[in-house]
């Protein structure tokens, strides 16, 4: 009868309990990472999902990442669109509620920047970018005058 000693046992069953190197965990579906960040009863008007293709100076390949891209559309004014992510975003000081997006990524080292560039102009533009260690999300959202729908276009950098 063959006998396994304990320790060799033990340290066999451990080794089972990781993942091989180089074994990335799946990242999340296009539709799952819309969703986080998806406007309320918006229209999504085509998704993708692809190689961001992270190079450096010389095109060479240096960080795995994925880029996500959408648009959004709503009949909402801009006002009330740009006020919904930002109270996502920037909840009140001492609020417990987590955003989905904070659930996600960890608030530590998150940072979130809003640009209007929209004075003067005949289409309304507001810029949100978030930027976590891993990820960074933009958000353009816009309408014209003219335009009976609020465009939000969604775009989200993930380094693997």
């Amino acid at each position: 009868m063959f006998r396994i000693p304990t320790l060799t046992l033990i340290s066999f069953l451990a080794l089972l309990a990781f993942p091989p190197l180089g074994h990335t965990q799946e990242p999340p579906s296009l539709l799952t990472m819309i969703a986080q960040w998806k406007y309320p009863d918006s229209k999504m008007n085509g998704a993708t999902l692809g190689d961001a293709a992270t190079l450096n100076g010389a095109g060479e390949r240096t960080v795995q990442s994925i880029l996500y891209k959408t648009v959004l559309t709503t009949k909402d004014p801009l006002p009330k669109v740009v006020e919904y992510y930002k109270n996502k975003l920037m909840p009140p000081a001492g609020s417990k509620a987590a955003s989905a997006e904070e659930k996600t990524a960890p608030a530590s080292g998150r940072s979130v920047m809003f640009q209007d560039d929209s004075e003067g102009r005949p289409v309304a533009i507001h810029v949100i970018h978030v930027n976590t260690e891993k990820a960074s999300t933009t958000l353009v959202i816009g309408r014209a005058a003219t335009e009976s729908e609020t465009h939000i276009a969604w775009t989200h950098y993930l380094k693997l």
